[in-house]
């Protein structure tokens, strides 16, 4: 049996008179990677954020693993983590007392926190930084660290906003080969990126957002053929020119 991680049903955010998102609905299902695409202010980063509870709808809800994110709130972020497009820890704190603050708030077992710790800092070269102050790392280096601590409680959704832009190409690929291997092991994603190429790897479906609607909803193959364009890149210029 199919267990629904995410539900998005009817959601709609509006600022002052202007609608960021408008009656977005879909769903994510357990090992699915689901990602959003759409230029420069489609409404990509407040439906996630929208997600994760730190904006409310004006309209509409989202639940997770059945429970409203904004009603259950607290029942709900046991489920998910989530990975913003610009990171911002505890700048004094070293990267090992920010692993085990963000451990004891997830009321994870400090044996645990050890092994998936070491192993996750090696994953993604951060083992030299252990000792290090938030305030001293580079961006990328302050990107890992989020990505890091998304993975930390194994969640049943991670929500990543823009994983891949500060990263290296190297960390990009680790980034890529990791969210691959936890869906296979049951984990959800939702993913917001521009770096197209990495969409069409990754992604089992996509969903096109252009002026805070849905364009169009499907797999790689289901969307290019809707759209009529040879690449996700092409399928999404065809949107912005309104071919």
């Amino acid at each position: 049996m199919v267990c629904k991680v995410l539900e998005v049903k009817s959601l709609s955010k509006k600022f002052s008179d202007k609608y960021a998102v408008k009656n977005l609905s879909f769903e994510v299902n357990e090992g699915e990677i689901y990602c959003l695409v759409g230029p420069n202010g489609a409404g990509k980063t407040t439906t996630l954020r929208t997600i994760v509870g730190l904006l409310s709808p004006t309209t509409g809800y989202v639940k997770i693993m059945g429970h409203d994110v904004h009603r259950e709130r607290e029942k709900a972020m046991r489920y998910v983590t989530f990975v913003p497009d610009n990171p911002v820890l505890y700048s004094e704190l070293t990267v090992k007392e920010v692993i085990y603050l963000f451990a004891s708030l997830r009321n994870i077992d400090r044996d645990i926190v050890e092994d998936r710790m070491y192993e996750l800092l090696d994953l993604f070269d951060l083992r030299e930084y252990i000792n290090v102050r938030v305030k001293d790392l580079s961006r990328g280096t302050l990107q890992k660290l989020a990505i890091v601590l998304s993975f930390l409680p194994d969640p049943k959704l991670i929500i990543m906003d823009e994983p891949f832009m500060a990263l290296d190409v190297k960390t990009q690929r680790t980034l890529r080969e990791e969210i691959k291997k936890r869906a296979r092991r049951g984990t959800a994603f939702v993913i917001s990126s521009h770096v197209l190429p990495w969409v069409e790897e990754i992604a089992h479906k996509v969903c096109v957002i252009y002026r805070g609607e849905k364009v169009v909803e499907g797999t790689i193959p289901e969307v290019k053929e809707k759209l009529g364009a040879a690449t996700l890149e092409d399928a999404l210029l065809n949107v912005l020119t309104g071919a």
